[in-house]
């Protein structure tokens, strides 16, 4: 890919996006300067250069370059990915994945009575979102346990100590979204 085009990419996208310069300096860091640079093909990026203007430009890198990418997933109920777990009596089912800079994952968590996280919390980074599709789920946050019943959901952020049972004496089925 020509330097010319990547730097008419970003340019166009900016402007797209109603993004000054100076915005998109501050948000990805670099130098107003040097996009600006950049944007004319007076200078040529460093792949870093790049992935942090496709970040603050809440693009991926792939689509900043112009190359192609998928731009949806279907996938069927019977071709689902399972999850590898060390978790006893759960069925973690991907419902999408391989799309590049993909941000979240969702996935179909089926639970047989009795199931949990265990003992210890769990954290992740990002943020992450509880649908109860089908039975009855207990979630502790911080000390604090909330009962979610069908239809019921939770959303909490990135890094919060969390543990969860299955409440119910049958199988309990949970939407959750994970955020990257």
């Amino acid at each position: 890919m020509e330097t010319t085009d990547v730097g008419k990419r970003i340019k166009s996208i900016r402007k797209r996006k109603g993004l000054t310069l100076q915005e998109l300096a501050e948000k990805s860091a670099i130098s107003a300067t040097a996009i600006s640079a950049i944007e004319r093909n007076v200078s040529s990026p460093t792949v870093n250069t790049l992935a942090s203007i496709a970040r603050a430009l809440g693009e991926s890198l792939s689509s900043l370059l112009g190359e192609s990418e998928i731009s949806y997933v279907l996938t069927r109920a019977d071709k689902r990915e399972r999850l590898a777990t060390e978790i006893r009596n759960v069925d973690f089912q991907s419902l999408a994945s391989g799309i590049p800079g993909q941000r979240f994952q969702p996935m179909l968590s089926v639970l047989k009575p009795g199931a949990s996280s265990g003992e210890d919390y769990v954290t992740h980074r990002g943020e992450e979102f509880f649908l109860v599709v089908k039975g009855t789920l207990e979630v502790e946050l911080n000390g604090q346990t909330s009962r979610l019943e069908e239809g019921d959901s939770l959303y909490f952020r990135g890094n919060t100590p969390y543990r969860w049972k299955n409440a119910a004496d049958r199988e309990t089925q949970i939407l959750i979204v994970s955020a990257a």
